[in-house]
Order: C-alpha cells, then sequence, then structure tokens
C-alpha cells in the first residue's frame, strides 16, 4: 500500500509525478525536482565529455576546466540551496494547515465521543 504523504521515487523513472498522490497541491515543486533531477543527469555527463574532447585535442588546458567545473559547481549549489529553503518553507506551510485541518477534526470527533457517552448514560 503506497503511503499518501511520501513521495516513492524509484531510479530510472523519468515520470516521478506517476508515484506521487493524485491530491498534491504543489505539482510545480513536482515538476522542479524533475527538472533537477535532469540536470544533474545531463551536465555532469555533457561536462566531462565535452571539456573531455577539448583537452584530448589541445584546445583548452585542463587547469582551465577545473577552474570552469569549479565555478558550475558553485553556482549549481547555490541555486539548488535557495530552491531547497524555498521548498521546505513550501511544504512546512502545507503541513501546518494540514495539521491544524486534523486537530479540528480531532477536536469534533472528541465532542462527537462525549455525545454518544452521554446519549448512553441517558438511555441507561
Amino acid at each position: 500500500m503506497r503511503n499518501a504523504f511520501a513521495i516513492h521515487y524509484q531510479l530510472g523513472d523519468s515520470k516521478m509525478q506517476d508515484n506521487v498522490p493524485k491530491n498534491n497541491n504543489h505539482p510545480e515543486i513536482i515538476k522542479q525536482v524533475e527538472n533537477w533531477d535532469m540536470y544533474a543527469r545531463l551536465v555532469p555527463t555533457l561536462f566531462l565529455f565535452g571539456f573531455g574532447t577539448l583537452i584530448l585535442l589541445g584546445y583548452i588546458e585542463f587547469k582551465m576546466v577545473f577552474y570552469v567545473g569549479l565555478g558550475l559547481f558553485s553556482v549549481t549549489a547555490i541555486c539548488w540551496w535557495f530552491w531547497t529553503i524555498y521548498t521546505i518553507k513550501l511544504l512546512v506551510g502545507t503541513l501546518n494547515i494540514a495539521s491544524d485541518g486534523l486537530a479540528d477534526v480531532r477536536d469534533e470527533f472528541r465532542k462527537i465521543n462525549e455525545d454518544i457517552r452521554e446519549f448512553k448514560d441517558d438511555i441507561e
């Protein structure tokens, strides 16, 4: 049975959305995660093949590739960090709203339970 609050991600699954519950309130997050996943797979591969070819052909030196890679890694890490903070903030807000709703439901069940007990006491 699938947990409705968890995102199940399987390696090699290009469509994460198939594994997410249909009542998701933030489909943009799913799309953003898919984009980050694609970026994480493509960019290092293209970087290695592209710059590796340029090094082997003698167009650029390894030192230059190192600094370009370091710069790209830094920009990626910073962008990912801010995206992660934004996403966590959004999800915490969503969970707080859901938690408040569940607390209201719990209170209503307690009131119903008390009413049933009072009704039973009145009958007996």
